[in-house]
């Protein structure tokens, strides 16, 4: 009934990272609709609707943001405690760090 538990740190490590860098793009995304303007846009509805859509938009992207850095750093804390986990078990079987 024994099974193996797999794990790749460096995949942990990578999502963390790729993570972080998904919630700064999301960040940035108010800039970008702050430099739409009605001229931009070219119709008072839709610059309207457009603008409606952000307003909730920012809402929703900002706790978008927090649960995706959150995961990311799940992931890299993940990462780091598998790696430091190996390091002990390894140590452990061939007797690094013990005093005789």
């Amino acid at each position: 009934m024994s099974k193996k538990l797999k794990v790749s740190t460096d995949d942990l490590h990578t999502a963390g990272a790729g993570l972080r860098s998904v919630a700064t793009e999301f960040e940035g995304l108010d800039k970008l609709m702050d430099s739409y303007d009605r001229r931009t846009v070219g119709h008072k509805l839709l610059y309207e609707r457009l603008q409606d859509f952000s307003d909730g938009w920012d809402d929703n992207r900002k706790k978008m943001v927090e649960e995706i850095q959150g995961l990311g750093q799940l992931a890299h804390e993940a990462g780091k405690a598998y790696t430091e986990l190996d390091t002990a078990l390894y140590n452990a079987l061939v007797g690094k760090g013990q005093k005789k």
